[in-house]
């Protein structure tokens, strides 16, 4: 078998490579012909072959030639490095795959009514550019898709604030800011809880009102909403630091909702806060209570102190005056 000699077209196609791919190979030196013939022509070993093989199977890895020379050469790097630089490289490709994906997808439902056109397809991209000014790029299509999951809870609600604001309802009132607060819950549940992310949802629908059509909101109403939610804001901003505030978990809104129901539902039935379902409630207030603010203790007084002295905050909470009232006797 070592004294059998193939021409460069046979190796060319049982390696199935073009002849042009062996000549570069010569050239650089990475797989060069042992033999020639009488007329000057290329001859290719056993040796010679298996070489390719090396290159060909290295090359599957992802390496580049100039590495793939390193390594049949017994260069400094060793396998397991080599390896390695060859994971991190595939794990950033991938990244970069995922990224494109999420940016095709998003343009595919934005371009994806019938007859569109280039000039769709390019204001779609724009659109896409601009979201990614205030959204990371791998956020904008699953945070959009989240969204519009969720419209059958934001809608109602949405409905509600546009007939507040048509009726010059303010928005320091008690109507408004529970509505408010209802937007906040199902907003923290779509983010999963991250104040600064919402809130940057939120200046980009300001800044950019095509961003905010395009999430089926009207830019009118958002403005209302804004300026309803920024009055809770500044309140806890006075008893909380910027941090504080961003360690909160606003992803408990909707189970307060649920809890409120529960608690007025006993308060309606006129169920004695000495009973196992009052003590059960309370249980239940102390551990969203936590929750609610990570399990900091210290952070827990100072959100009680701010929801005490704040009216504002006590107008959008679910926990009214009366359930309080019954949620303490109970607890006593």
């Amino acid at each position: 078998m070592d004294a059998i000699h193939l021409t460069i077209g046979a190796v060319a196609k049982r390696a199935g490579i073009t002849v042009r791919t062996l000549h570069h190979y010569d050239h650089i030196g990475l797989v060069c012909p042992s033999a020639r013939s009488e007329s000057g022509y290329r001859r290719y070993s056993a040796n010679d072959i298996e070489r390719l093989h090396a290159v060909q199977s290295l090359k599957q890895l992802g390496l580049s030639l100039e590495a793939i020379a390193a390594t049949l050469t017994g260069g400094e790097v060793t396998p397991q490095v080599l390896l390695r630089r060859q994971v991190e490289d595939a794990t950033r490709k991938l990244v970069e795959i995922q990224e494109l994906k999420e940016k095709l997808l998003f343009l595919e439902h934005a371009v994806s009514r019938q007859n569109a056109s280039a000039g769709d397809l390019l204001d779609g991209i724009r659109l896409l550019e601009t979201h990614q000014l205030y959204l990371p790029s791998e956020d904008v299509r699953r945070l959009l898709a989240r969204w519009r999951r969720a419209k059958a809870r934001w809608q109602p609600v949405a409905g509600k604030l546009l007939a507040c604001r048509s009726d010059a309802v303010p928005v320091d009132a008690a109507q408004t800011q529970l509505l408010a607060q209802r937007w906040m819950n199902i907003a923290m549940s779509v983010f999963g809880g991250r104040l600064g992310a919402i809130l940057d949802w939120a200046r980009m629908h300001r800044e950019a009102p095509e961003t905010a059509r395009h999430a089926g909101l009207e830019p009118d109403l958002m403005q209302y909403l804004e300026q309803a939610i920024e009055l809770r804001l500044e309140a806890l901003r006075r008893h909380l630091s910027p941090d504080e505030l961003n360690r909160l978990d606003g992803s408990t809104g909707p189970e307060w909702e649920t809890f409120a129901a529960q608690g007025e539902r006993l308060l309606a039935n006129r169920v004695s806060p000495k009973t196992k379902a009052a003590r059960e409630l309370v249980a239940r207030y102390r551990e969203l209570s936590l929750r609610t603010v990570a399990q900091d203790m210290s952070l827990a007084v100072k959100l009680k102190q701010a929801y005490t002295s704040e009216p504002i905050l006590a107008l959008g909470h679910f926990v009214g005056p009366q359930l309080r009232a019954y949620l303490e006797a109970a607890a006593s």
